[in-house]
């Protein structure tokens, strides 16, 4: 016998749930700015990798044309003494706090100084990206670097909060997934960053899947995703020029994970063309990007004077024959730059890979990232395998490729956030479903899953916390004492310490919200059986 429910006891529970879905979006957004913004706060002003050159060239740079004057000694654009100070007085030294720092407020009264490692002097990446951030440039270089960084979250995620509500609903669960794997620790350091890989990280990411659901899609929304992929387009031509090329597999792939066949398919592919036309134009208005893109990343003996210790023959030094050894080397090594984006020393370490972090970090996040991967593949299509094995082939050869043009060895010139952005489209690939459920739906491997990647993210932010409030030389809980930097508009109350446990705690938080709430309300939606015995909530 079913249970009566009188009329109004339905009301309310329909009552209940109109205003609990609005609720939960507003939670989780919050939780999603306090914990990508407790990482833009985690680290000093030039703390990005090759922040020398990217904040140099943001401070130069204009849509008018370069604003800093030109050294007539061949030596650069001048910049603030205080920003080439306050990067190099730590960089590489990780024992070395960013007290060293001078006043970056724009009151140090020493004069400029030239400085020729920057865009405006060398022109080796798109204009786009600087002309745009020096949009925010003021008197004050703390205040800028701290305005591009929060600007380029602001970009991700109102990517990914437009995307969540676009998708086709079978493919939303996808788009959460991918981004819980693949982000901690790298993603969510480099996104909140003063480094343009933070846009081509969300440009590849995010165009991959709104192509996948714009061939999906009709009306309105498809015209809306349409443009998301084109928006993504532009941000990728004016972050970094490999992030075009990885716009371009990432589509072929998205194409190919479509059930889109056919007439349908020719007629509905013109913002790739749109997209390509607007590659064309950049590399006509700046050959140096061209230039990059045909040759490579530079030569290693540009940059290293010592030679190999297997370069023996005057062939392969003088490049006239194949490096073989060059080759054997990196091909077995390529893996380490994956374990990168996951926190994997060496080469995952954060900053100038100079904060290393702590090996549980990698433990954590790669359990979770290989757990996913087996169950996904246990249950793939051929279509899907294939798409694994291309952009496996991808993440591998792509970077073995550059290695082997400029003569590096792996961990030299080609670093693991190159690689963050084709990751996250190897992982929308492995955790799509035909009908859009969850790979993971029990409870006992979600909780796992939170676990793991909240301990892993919450020891990767105090990890480079420490690394700028007292160096890597003094070791314990308490970040505030000693203390030798920290935010000087801070209130004093919210110390680093407090700093971290929000942010950590707010990250766990937004896990246990999609995988608990947002998730299954998602799959009850779809009519999917739910296995994670957890309430589900429409």
């Amino acid at each position: 016998m079913s249970k009566y429910r009188f009329p109004e006891e339905a009301t309310s529970e329909t009552a209940s749930r109109s205003w609990r879905g609005p609720l939960t979006a507003v939670v989780a957004v919050v939780l999603l700015i306090v914990s990508f913004g407790s990482w833009a706060f985690s680290s000093a002003v030039g703390g990005a990798p090759d922040d020398d050159y990217h904040l140099s060239s943001i401070w130069c740079s204009s849509f008018a044309g370069d604003t800093c004057e030109v050294d007539p000694g061949g030596e650069g654009v001048y910049i603030p003494e205080s920003l080439r100070e306050g990067i190099y007085c730590y960089y590489h030294n990780p024992t070395q706090s960013a007290g060293c720092q001078p006043f970056m407020d724009g009151t140090d009264p020493r004069p400029d100084v030239p400085f020729a490692h920057n865009n405006p002097s060398r022109n080796l990446y798109p204009d786009g990206y600087y002309n745009f951030s020096s949009l925010l440039k003021t008197d004050s270089i703390e205040a800028t670097a701290l305005a591009v960084r929060l600007v380029n979250l602001g970009i991700f995620l109102g990517m990914a909060i437009s995307l969540f509500f676009l998708l086709p609903q079978r493919l939303r669960t996808t788009w959460l997934w991918m981004w819980v794997i693949g982000l901690v620790p790298m993603g969510m350091f480099i996104i909140p960053s003063s480094n343009p890989s933070s846009w081509g990280i969300t440009a590849v990411a995010s165009g991959w899947i709104a192509l996948l659901g714009y061939l999906e899609s009709r009306g309105p929304r498809a015209w809306a995703l349409g443009g998301v992929f084109i928006l993504a387009g532009i941000l990728a031509l004016n972050a970094r020029i490999d992030a075009v090329l990885y716009l371009g597999l990432a589509s072929v792939v998205a194409v190919w994970l479509s059930p889109t066949r056919g007439r349908e398919l020719l007629v509905k592919i013109w913002p790739g063309f749109i997209v390509i036309a607007l590659v064309i134009v950049q590399l006509i208005v700046n050959p140096a990007n061209l230039e990059r893109v045909v040759q490579g990343i530079g030569q290693r003996s540009d940059t290293i004077s010592d030679p190999l210790p297997w370069t023996t023959s005057p062939e392969v030094a003088d490049g006239s024959a194949f490096d073989w050894a060059l080759l054997w080397n990196n091909l077995w090594s390529i893996p380490g730059l994956w374990l990168g984006v996951f926190g994997g020393y060496p080469w995952g370490s954060l900053g100038w890979l100079d904060t290393a972090l702590p090996q549980v970090v990698v433990v954590g996040t790669m359990t979770v990232a290989l757990g996913v991967t087996f169950l996904a593949v246990r249950s793939a299509d051929k279509k899907k395998i294939v798409g694994l094995i291309v952009m496996l082939g991808a993440i591998w050869v792509m970077p073995l490729y550059l290695l082997q043009l400029g003569g590096f060895l792996a961990g030299e010139e080609v670093q693991p956030r190159y690689l963050l952005p084709l990751m996250m489209v190897l992982l929308g690939t492995v955790v799509l479903t035909n009908d859009g459920s969850p790979i993971v739906s029990d409870r006992g491997r979600l909780w796992f899953i939170l676990a793991a990647l909240t301990i892993a993210n919450a020891i990767s932010l105090h990890t480079n916390i420490r690394r700028y409030t007292t160096g890597i030389s003094i070791q314990g809980f308490n970040l505030d004492s000693p203390r030798e930097w920290w935010w000087p508009f801070f209130p004093e109350f919210l110390g680093p310490t407090l700093l971290w446990a929000i942010g950590s705690l707010a990250f766990g938080g937004l896990l246990w919200l999609l995988f608990f709430r947002v998730v299954p309300s998602i799959t009850e939606s779809l009519g999917i059986k739910n296995h994670s015995k957890e309430p589900l909530n429409a």
